[in-house]
């Protein structure tokens, strides 16, 4: 990653995901600094300590459950 237009074009590739496996699988691979500067970017807090596996799981959460979770909502 290098730079605010990659995270932007990060953030606008999380948002066309539809499962937290695919969000998983794209952040994996990323280095621990990027993901950081990730959660920067969503205004994702609190995430300094976290490990990788961790502050993977919380960004996939913030950028992809939640979204899914408020669709399956509207859909009952």
């Amino acid at each position: 990653m290098n730079g605010r237009d990659d995270l932007s074009s990060a953030v606008d590739r999380l948002a066309t995901m539809t499962s937290r496996a695919d969000g998983t699988a794209y952040l994996s691979a990323w280095p621990l600094r990027d993901l950081r500067g990730l959660a920067a970017r969503l205004d994702l807090r609190g995430v300094g300590g976290l490990r990788k596996a961790d502050l993977v799981e919380r960004l996939v959460e913030h950028a992809i459950g939640y979204r899914l979770i408020s669709t399956a909502l509207r859909l009952r």
